[in-house]
């Protein structure tokens, strides 16, 4: 079988970030099929499955490994310790949240017109929309690596939803909305809402809009498996006051 015992990992550091090279190339420290990577001799290395009878003389923790290098599969070899970066991968979605745990997803920058601090009309159009940035509305992208195994992870958000407090369905609203422009008077393109009665019944006289972003989130490992975290889901609310349309008479 070519056996060799060794009693030693045969140098190299499995753990933290590592970069790993053949013949001076780059090459992943992780392979799905062959296992991890060994600088020292610059052969990947799996654990043997089925497991050989134990190496005469071998330490009571040792375990048989299939080494493949340029030359391609090598007979099982005998190792007292495990070669170096030889430890089970980490779970690519463990790192995904890892990363996903060091960004903010903040809460929606919600806006709207008539302006909080006033009031709208009964039967008049409302404007609805957000501001964006990275943080409230990304894509926002980080990364972890353990072990030599790299993911990647994008959040963006995939929806909107305005509630607007009086009843009515909540309004869809995934491109965000439409900033009001200055002096326009007709309704928003996308994202607008017209109260069909008052506030003054509400508490502090006003409707509470109620703005939701879901975030989703996609992963990529650099072993070439992917996935999704989420829905996330962010907040945002406001008061308006909807006051009735007076008509004067004479």
């Amino acid at each position: 079988m070519g056996q060799q015992r060794r009693g030693d990992n045969g140098g190299g550091d499995g753990g933290g970030e590592r970069t790993c090279t053949r013949s001076g190339e780059p090459i992943a420290c992780y392979d799905p099929v062959f296992g991890w990577f060994n600088q020292t001799d610059e052969c990947y290395y799996k654990l043997t499955e089925p497991q050989l009878p134990p190496e005469s003389g071998g330490g009571p923790d040792g375990a048989w490994y299939t080494p493949t290098c340029l030359a391609g599969v090598q007979p099982p070899v005998w190792f007292d310790d495990p070669p170096a970066g030889s430890e089970p991968p980490p779970d690519p979605e463990t790192l995904a949240r890892r990363a996903l745990a060091e960004i903010t997803l903040r809460a929606p920058d919600l806006q709207i017109r008539p302006d909080p601090d006033g009031a709208g009309l009964v039967g008049l159009p409302v404007w609805l929309w957000v501001e964006k940035a990275p943080e409230t509305w990304g894509p926002i992208s980080n990364d972890e690596v353990d072990r030599g195994l790299r993911v990647d992870i994008t959040a963006s958000v995939t929806n909107l939803t305005f509630d607007l407090g009086d009843g009515s369905p909540p309004v869809s609203c995934p491109s965000g909305g439409t900033p009001y422009p200055a002096g326009a008077t007709g309704p928003s393109p996308d994202c607008g809402h017209v109260f069909t009665r008052s506030s003054r019944q509400q508490p502090d006289q006003k409707f509470t809009i109620t703005a939701t972003t879901t975030w989703t989130v996609q992963w990529t490992s650099s072993s070439g498996v992917t996935g999704t975290i989420g829905p996330e889901t962010r907040e945002a609310t406001v008061g308006v006051r909807i006051n009735e349309l007076q008509v004067v008479t004479e």
